[in-house]
């Protein structure tokens, strides 16, 4: 059985020769789930990431997918993208984006037959509505800010975050950032509401919110001052009149096999 880099190797070099939107092959059929370790697939929309439990059935999906010729101008669509990572027993990785017309492989774009190229994206969006599904983060979790009706994605700061791989082995990353107070302009323009409240949505739910603090928009670029603390109830917070950057520190357990600490900071008017 030739190894699954091998067949990407030899299809994209013969599509690359022939060039004919006539010409159609099946690079993956010989591919079998012995073959693949584990496997995970990201959305986007709306930007999770899920583990795969049922390889079979992936692989028998991939096994019936048809390109034509090469074609990057996929970046040129719109429309939700699912991708595909595969773990490959021998070590390897390999990463398949079905992106209706187009199938993206390590990168490298290719006209596709619609029906399998559906049928992937019908098995991505099925996990994605299944209640026990299994979330994979690995970086922090979107967090999305929602007052008046009015709705602003919040800035992602200074994490530690650790992953679980397949194998059993641990990562871990950690980012740095500014202070919010020196981001100025990847906070404007600000959410401005007419409440005194905004709720936090996280893409995933945090284990605990450990702490909200502000500072006044006076303060632009004087990251001396110091914060002050902000009540919250749940994923309510209370809001102060006036403008303020807000900062929300919360934390995941990695009892899941991922998890740490996260910053995020956003921008409100209120009053």
């Amino acid at each position: 059985m030739k190894k699954l880099t091998v067949w990407i190797f030899l299809m994209a070099s013969a599509l690359g020769l022939i060039g004919c939107s006539n010409t159609k092959t099946k690079p993956l059929q010989d591919l079998t789930a012995a073959e693949v370790s584990s496997a995970t697939v990201f959305l986007q929309p709306p930007g999770e990431t899920l583990e795969i439990k049922d390889i079979s059935r992936l692989v028998d999906l991939l096994n019936d997918v048809i390109l034509y010729e090469k074609d990057n101008s996929y970046t040129e669509y719109g429309g939700q993208a699912v991708t595909f990572q595969l773990n490959m027993a021998d070590g390897t990785q390999t990463k398949i984006m079905a992106y209706n017309p187009f199938i993206v492989i390590d990168g490298v774009g290719y006209r596709t037959e619609d029906a399998p190229c559906e049928a992937l994206n019908q098995f991505a969006n099925e996990l994605l509505n299944e209640e026990d599904k299994v979330v994979v983060l690995e970086e922090p979790p979107v967090l999305t800010v929602v007052s008046d009706e009015m709705t602003a994605v919040a800035l992602v700061g200074t994490y530690t975050w650790q992953q679980k791989s397949p194998d059993g082995t641990v990562s871990g990353t950690a980012s740095d950032s500014p202070h919010p107070l020196d981001c100025k302009d990847l906070l404007s323009p600000p959410l401005e509401t007419t409440q005194a409240t905004a709720t936090l949505k996280f893409a995933e739910e945090p284990d605990e919110i450990l702490s909200v603090r502000c500072w006044s928009d006076a303060h632009w670029s004087d990251p001396s001052v110091d914060g002050e603390d902000v009540a919250w109830n749940g994923n309510t917070v209370q809001l102060k009149s006036g403008g303020y950057i807000y900062e929300v520190t919360a934390r995941w357990d990695t009892d899941s096999g991922y998890g740490g600490t996260s910053n995020y900071s956003f921008y409100m008017i209120a009053g």
